[in-house]
């Protein structure tokens, strides 16, 4: 399966560092989890949550050239798409994988226009892992109230949110909307989730979440919707529009537990609006701490 998922990546790296990525051992492509592109420094993989040189045997330097393929083949050597992954940040690849940049920004009216003189590239790679929600799902009982997942970057919400909805789904039943405004929840391609996301599940994707939440409301009756990443006051106030129409929630916010959940406002919010119930919390390790809200408030 590990060199499965490696060979997605092939179409769309150099020939150098995709062999470099196959020559990776067996263990260490079965965690491989970013790979990342830094101009004029060694090419890195984030493996286990260890950003470590891509290649053991010599250097691997990271070129506008290599940049410059990487967009390319994302894009499909696309104009209009290559303009809009600048403009975005990013391009969701085939498989549920992405490709995010970061360059000198272009700016009007305070958006971000588009990105130029590139400076570097992380690839994220995406992996299903059935199997990962169901310890949380056993705590959270067959009738869970709205669920928020707290945990820091790299500790698997992601991963635990997409396993969640497929059991809320198939397992328990329930009518799911996804909101997957970066296309890594599900990854539809050609309107196909490319992760088992469930059979009763119903998927808006590439749109920001607060309008996904307006849209799934209108029109598909859900009784939960899950989103990924709750970053601005309008994916709070949207939520808090969810909840009051009776449908359950599952989100994700980056943040170190609960305590840090409080300090932060715009989290805090969420805990004093009783919008959850519960808080998974992830660790670093990717252990799982149930918090039920009232103790938290």
């Amino acid at each position: 399966m590990s060199d499965a998922i490696c060979r997605q990546l092939l179409p769309y790296l150099p020939p150098n560092v995709g062999q470099a990525v196959m020559s990776l051992p067996e263990a260490g492509q079965g965690r491989l989890e970013e790979l990342r592109f830094r101009r004029g420094c060694e090419l890195t993989a984030v493996i286990g949550g260890v950003e470590q040189p891509l290649s053991l045997e010599r250097p691997l330097l990271c070129s506008d050239q290599t940049l410059q393929f990487l967009l390319n083949a994302a894009s499909g050597y696309s104009a209009y798409a290559a303009g809009e992954a600048l403009r975005q940040g990013f391009l969701p690849l085939r498989g549920g994988h992405r490709l995010g940049f970061c360059g000198t920004a272009v700016l009007e009216q305070g958006e971000i226009l588009a990105l130029h003189e590139l400076s570097s590239a992380n690839l994220r790679v995406a992996r299903a892992c059935h199997g990962c929600a169901d310890e949380a799902l056993r705590l959270l009982g067959d009738t869970p109230g709205s669920v928020l997942i707290a945990g820091p970057p790299g500790s698997g919400k992601t991963t635990l949110l997409r396993e969640l909805v497929r059991l809320l789904s198939d397992r328990l039943g329930r009518r799911v909307g996804v909101v997957d405004s970066r296309g890594e929840l599900a990854a539809c391609l050609n309107g196909e989730p490319q992760f088992a996301v469930g059979r009763r599940t119903d998927v808006i994707s590439m749109v920001p979440k607060a309008q996904g939440l307006e849209l799934l409301l209108r029109v598909m009756s859900p009784e939960w919707i899950a989103v990924d990443e709750i970053t601005a006051g309008e994916d709070v106030r949207a939520l808090n529009r969810a909840g009051y129409c009776g449908v359950r929630l599952l989100a994700t916010v980056h943040a170190f537990g609960p305590a840090d959940l409080k300090r932060r406002p715009l989290y805090k919010k969420l805990l004093d609006e009783g919008m959850f119930d519960t808080v998974l919390s992830l660790d670093r390790q990717r252990q799982i701490k149930l918090e039920r809200m009232e103790k938290l408030c």
